[in-house]
């Protein structure tokens, strides 16, 4: 699975069941602290090596074995190793924590200034994008999928470049790219002719600028 790749189902019967399989055993080594465990399932297979950012699917809390370590307070070795292999510092978990506030909030200090994003987090912004890409992908999809969804980031997308989210059942998704101001989101259908749409996305609202393409 390529790193900027985020796994949009909350149920897990959207996905195969190797899949899940491979995820299972990252969060429940995860969860364990068993880190080495971790690496060694990240690199069991070419679909899950150098992706570290997996949670496990149908679970409640969004944990990513970089959220594990920073509750833990794992080696800083162990955190360099994550986050050289692309681990998202700006995700934040179910209950909209970053791994430097679990960190913070469990007296790891150091952990917490290692896991810090790179540039302060402008989450009021961010949380202002998030709630038009949300707006954006419920009206792509409704009423045709009843699928649960954990919806992308915009300060994932800024700290990554690009992020490609697929929805189960749309045979295509959503490629987003940080902008300047905002988030520039391309999505289409592989099964549909000339449903491609291009939105731009800024705090003042979501704007098509471009359809008919794929």
């Amino acid at each position: 699975m390529d790193p900027h790749h985020w796994p949009a189902a909350l149920d897990r019967a959207a996905y195969a069941e190797p899949f899940l399989a491979r995820t299972d055993v990252i969060a429940d080594a995860a969860r364990a602290a068993r880190w080495t465990d971790v690496l060694a399932a990240l690199d069991a297979d070419t679909n899950t090596t150098e992706h570290p950012n997996v949670w496990r699917i149908g679970g409640t809390s969004g944990f990513t074995p970089l959220h594990q370590a920073a509750w833990h307070g794992a080696r800083v070795e162990v955190v360099h190793e994550l986050l050289r292999r692309g681990a998202w510092r700006t995700l934040r978990t179910t209950d909209g924590k970053t791994a430097a506030d679990i960190a913070r909030e469990r007296g790891h200090k150091l952990l917490a200034h290692e896991l810090q994003p790179q540039e302060p987090e402008r989450r009021l912004q961010f949380s202002v994008l998030d709630g038009h890409l949300l707006g954006l992908v419920e009206a792509r999809i409704r009423p045709a999928l009843s699928i649960r969804l954990r919806y992308p980031q915009t300060a994932v997308v800024h700290e990554v470049g690009t992020l490609w989210y697929p929805v189960p059942g749309m045979y295509g998704g959503f490629s987003l790219k940080a902008v300047p101001d905002g988030v520039e989101a391309e999505s289409w259908i592989r099964v549909v002719g000339g449903s491609g749409q291009r939105h731009l996305i800024t705090r003042e609202g979501c704007r098509l600028v471009d359809e008919g393409f794929v």
